[in-house]
Formats: C-alpha cells, structure tokens, sequence
C-alpha cells in the first residue's frame, strides 16, 4: 500500500501508474470474478483453450438440431469450474508468465521486425522504414515505445517458422493490450502510440476480439485529437483548451508525413469497421483535416533534412466532387494511397446513408441519396487509371493497395445495389440486385487474378469483410436463380477463408463457417435474404 492506496506489485515494477482500486465492502461470490476488457460487460467463464480465441463465437459449432430451450437454465458460470473461495488457489508460475510476455530478443526481434516489413509494409503504409531501423537499431524505439514493439511482434509471429515463437503470441498481445489500456489522453510518444494501437486494432480483428477493435479506434481517434494531429493542414482553426497545452508538433517533414498516413489508415479502419457491423463511425469528418498523403516513393526517399515546403500534398475536402475530381494529381507519378483515402471516405458516406437511424429506406430521398452516391462512385471508377486498379497490370509494390483498393470499390456497390426488394417495384429490385451481383463478381476475379501472383496479397483483415459479402450475395444469386456458374467463385471464397486461417486461425474459420452455413440454408430463408436487404442480412447474420 503506497500513499493510502492498494498498489499491484507489477505495477511498482514497471514505473506504471497503478490504476487498481480495492474494494471496500464484501460482495456475492459471483459478483467477485471480474470480467475486463469486454464490450458488454461481465461474460460467461470460459476453459483457457476457447478462451484464448476471445470473442470467437461458438455458434458456428453448434448444430442446428440440436435442442437448447433449456440451457439458459444451467448458469452459465457453472458450466466450467470456478474459483472455489475456500480452496488454496493454485499460482501460476510467475516467471513462467512473466518470461512468455517478454520482448524477444537478439536474432528472433530481428527477424519478426523484418517479417512485419515484408508482409505488412503495405497494409500499414505509415512507417518510413529508414527512420524505423535507424531508431530500432539506435535503441530508441525500445526506451520511448515497447508498446509498439509487441504490437509489431504480435502481428509479425502468425508467419514466424518456429513454432516457438508462433506460442508466444497470445502473451505478446495480452501485454501490448495493457500497455495500451494504461495510455491516458495525451500518450508518450504520441505518434508511435497511434501507430500501435492501429497495428492492435488489425490484429484484434483476425482473433475475433471485435470489442477492443471498436474501443481502440475511438481511444486512437480521441488521443488524436487531444493532440491536434487532426487538425495538422489546417490552416483557420483556432487553438483552444487543450490544443494550447498538448498540441504535438512534428519536428521533421518524416514525422508529419507519417502522421498524415497514420491518420488516415485510421480514418479507412474506422469505416471498414462500421459497414459490416452498424456499429457507429469515431472519426468526424467535420474535425479531419489532413492532407492526402505523397507518393509512397517520395515517402520513403526522405530524409531528416527534407524541407516541408518542398512536398506537394493533394488538400483534403468534405466535398466528394472536388474530392473525386483530385483523383487527376495522382496519376503521374501513379499515387494509390491517394485512390484508397477517396473510396474510404465514399465508403464512409454511403455506410452513414444505410446506418442511419434517421432515414428510412422506404423514401424517395433515400433512393435519390443512394443514386447520388452511386454516380460518384462510377465518376470515380472512371476517374482511376488501370495502373491503379489491374492486379496483373500493378507494379509489385502496389499491388497490395490495388486489391484492397478494388474489393473496397466492390463493396460500396454491394452496399449501395445490395437494397430491400420491398421498396422498390419488381423490375426495379431486381435490376438493383443485378448491379450487386456484378460487384461480387468483379470481387471473384479480382481474387482469382490475385491468386495467380501471391495469395499472401489475400491474407489481411482489411479485405476479409469485403470478400465474405460478395461470397453472400453470390450465395444468392445461386440458389434463387439456379446459375451455376457462382459455384466455382464461392468455392474460391472458400478457399480463401481457408488459407486465411493458416495465419489468421478466427478470422479463417469464422468467415469460412459462415459461408458453409450460408450455403445449407433453406429456400425460404435464402428468399427472406434476398427481400430484405443489406441491412436485413446483417441484422439476421450473427457472425459479424
């Protein structure tokens, strides 16, 4: 006990902030056991070989014949065994626990720093490597930012050989998550923990813990803001509160490119969270304002003596026709991150338009909203060169963006086309449903392109969402219309799911058993699918 108050040891150990509160009053048994870091609150008790999958939903293994009318009646914290208060309570062997959650070191760091620049340079495209290595190698990045260390060891062990250090990664996550809990509003050093937290969110999401996903794009966004990196290329905004106290300045051209990147990766999680989920949107457009980044060549080619002023950034604008029209500044050199940031804010506004509580979908505004957004996204199809969107046409080290880039089209169609057949005549519906037909399609040959060069270019949690959705609308089109030639584009989805699961086990196996299960649905069930829509799918579907 220091001061009055109860202090974990672990705590006084590593210099932290001790944020434990004893409790003051006796309380029931069941009240005691504590369930941290969930959405909802408390959960049920699970052994450690399921519970170390987190939110994995074990549904999908549960076979629909099977009678549960009855299993609300058994507690659920009586399924498995619990902590007996009167019992000894059998300690874990601290060194144990203590010496899994270390950082590695020597040669095995070495190596999973360079396998996360291999194989997720391009999904995180914030990190000027030069920079990188040379505050890896100096020490830096270890004194200032463990916290980004196990983030990035996290992420990089699901392609480690060694089995070993594949073991580890439960630990190096736990312990990447209490660092990140324990990060107040104005974080140190602020820009590396952004990074962190973003590279936790796209892990979290391939283990199926969709509740630290959410909560860590609004605490990355909020932290964000209390530093003022939103507001980092405006040019009239006036510094109130805590602007004046915390604003955080960069101190080189590196450092403000990389957070114009961080910022908007930021931004594209935010919406590729919300579309498959309706779970409301962090980042505020009205509060955003950030230059498109630079090319990915004159990125990385600079030094800590680039002069600012020398760097042409494309401004950012709330308006999609000016937005779009911008498109033109990234063609020569060929810029796809320019073309990731527009379809992400197109996506953004199209998922507001579906989500919305305030709009009904059985309105004419409705349907001239949905037109609106449709004819900008066909202006910026259109408005894209080939270089940008072929696979096969792609120079290697876009291709990464010129899938995502493509699948993320795919899906805002899907969500624009994919509508309730109630609201609109026969004819009509159908043809709506057409249009979403042909996105999926586009969706199956893009994948199979990709397959021909590189399946690890199919393996990431940006894309994973966009590629179960077409596999649905497929499913469809399938069974209410007999056209079998969607069969082999599902089998490929299936596939897909399936070596996704070599790396990313959950996420694998949750959007593969989904779509087996989406298959032996009945006709009637597949029929109620088709009339109800994107937002009737998602409020029937319970593997989101």
């Amino acid at each position: 006990m220091e001061n009055g108050r109860h202090v974990i040891s672990l705590c006084r150990k590593w210099g932290l902030k001790c944020e434990y509160i004893a409790s003051s009053h006796r309380v029931n048994d069941d009240e005691s056991l504590q369930y941290t870091s969930t959405l909802f609150g408390r959960q049920p008790f699970l052994p450690p070989e399921i519970a170390s999958q987190n939110a994995f939903n074990m549904e999908y293994f549960t076979d629909n014949n099977v009678d549960l009318s009855g299993s609300w009646e058994v507690p659920l914290l009586n399924s498995y065994p619990t902590v007996d208060p009167f019992l000894p309570l059998r300690v874990p062997n601290t060194e144990d626990i203590m010496g899994e959650a270390m950082l590695p070191v020597g040669e095995t760091l070495n190596e999973l720093i360079n396998i996360f620049f291999e194989h997720f340079q391009h999904r995180f495209p914030f990190f000027q490597k030069n920079t990188f290595f040379s505050q890896f190698q100096n020490g830096t990045i270890h004194a200032e930012s463990e916290l980004l260390l196990y983030a990035i060891c996290t992420i990089a062990s699901s392609f480690h050989p060694d089995p070993a250090v594949k073991t580890r990664q439960n630990a190096w996550y736990d312990q990447a998550k209490f660092l990140y809990e324990f990060t107040g509003r104005v974080p140190q050093p602020p820009l590396r923990t952004i990074q962190a937290a973003l590279c936790l969110v796209f892990h979290a999401y391939t283990r199926g813990d969709f509740s630290a996903c959410w909560l860590y794009v609004g605490k990355a966004w909020r932290q964000a803001a209390s530093l003022g990196m939103n507001r980092a290329d405006s040019s009239n905004s006036v510094r109130q509160g805590y602007y004046t106290q915390f604003e955080w300045t960069p101190k080189t051209a590196i450092e403000k490119e990389e957070c114009r990147r961080t910022l908007w990766v930021l931004f594209m999680m935010d919406r590729n969270g919300s579309w498959p989920t309706g779970w409301p949107t962090a980042v505020d457009e009205r509060h955003f304002k950030i230059d498109i980044p630079t090319t990915e060549a004159v990125f990385q080619a600079m030094t800590e003596e680039t002069d600012p002023s020398t760097l042409i950034n494309t401004p950012f604008t709330p308006k999609l026709n000016t937005l779009i029209s911008s498109t033109s500044a990234a063609k020569s050199p060929l810029n796809p991150f320019h073309y990731l940031v527009i379809v992400h804010v197109l996506l953004g506004r199209v998922t507001e338009l579906i989500h919305s509580l305030h709009n009904s979908p059985d309105t004419l505004e409705y349907a001239q909203e949905c037109d609106d957004l449709d004819a900008s996204l066909v202006k910026l199809r259109l408005s894209i060169p080939r270089s940008a969107t072929s696979v096969l046409e792609a120079s290697t080290e876009d291709r990464d963006h010129a899938v995502w880039l493509n699948l993320i089209l795919n899906t805002t169609a899907i969500l624009l086309h994919y509508r309730s057949a109630g609201i609109a005549d026969p004819s009509t519906a159908k043809d709506y449903f057409a249009r979403a037909v042909v996105a999926a399609e586009n969706t199956a040959q893009i994948v199979k392109d990709t397959a021909r060069i590189s399946i690890d270019l199919l393996l990431s949690a940006h894309i994973a969402s966009s590629i179960y959705i077409a596999g649905c609308v497929l499913v469809i089109h399938w069974r209410t219309t007999g056209d079998e030639s969607c069969r082999g584009d599902i089998e490929v989805f299936e596939l897909v799911f399936e070596r996704m699961s070599d790396v990313f086990t959950v996420l694998g196996l949750k959007f593969k058993i989904a779509m087996k299960r989406d298959q032996e649905r009945s006709d009637e069930e597949i029929l109620k699918l088709r009339e109800a829509g994107f937002k009737g799918l998602l409020a029937d579907c319970s593997k989101w």
